[in-house]
């Protein structure tokens, strides 16, 4: 399943949502697919312990770009997506050239890939917006979680091949909850 522009409307509202500035990365974005990007562009400006689009970090704002170099790799351009809301310090970043959506420690300086791509991204955010939105607690959370995780493993297995990334850990926090 793939969230429609309206079904991102209907859960966080016309006010709820902001859009990437495509045009004004047309210098920097790789050969990327529409495929790559969410309905619109559209993306949450807050999802509750995932995700803000409120970057609070000295010298950077929401959509700059990061010219970053990781390894032999040479430098690629990334562009700042939001943060968390509990870190502010991690800065959730669009790869410019694969379409895939990275988390960017500051702290440590760290990458951790997220999804592997920015619709993938928006799509985790959404069904877990929506858990969260009509959140049942104890052992239904924790189904709920189980089923949604299942159902995004369709859309980017990707995402938990690594038992400590940033998804597997947040919906091992969701499954674990009981009574």
């Amino acid at each position: 399943m793939t969230a429609t522009h309206e079904e991102l409307t209907a859960l966080w509202g016309a006010d709820g949502m902001i859009y990437f500035p495509l045009d004004r990365f047309d210098d920097v974005l790789g050969p990327l697919t529409p495929e790559v990007f969410p309905p619109f562009g559209a993306i949450p400006v807050d999802v509750p312990i995932l995700f803000t689009i409120d970057v609070d970090v000295p010298g950077m704002e929401l959509f700059s770009k990061l010219n970053i170099e990781i390894g032999e790799a040479g430098p690629r351009i990334h562009i700042v997506l939001g943060s968390s809301p509990e870190d502010p310090q991690l800065l959730f970043c669009l790869d410019a050239l694969t379409g895939a959506v990275v988390l960017l420690d500051l702290e440590t300086p760290n990458f951790e890939s997220v999804n592997a791509t920015f619709a993938a991204f928006v799509e985790f955010l959404y069904r877990l917006g929506g858990l969260i939105a009509t959140d049942p607690g104890g052992r239904a959370r924790a189904a709920r979680a189980a089923a949604i995780r299942e159902e995004l493993m369709g859309v980017d297995s990707s995402a938990f091949a690594d038992p400590k990334s940033w998804w597997s850990m947040a919906f091992d926090q969701l499954e674990s909850t009981s009574g």
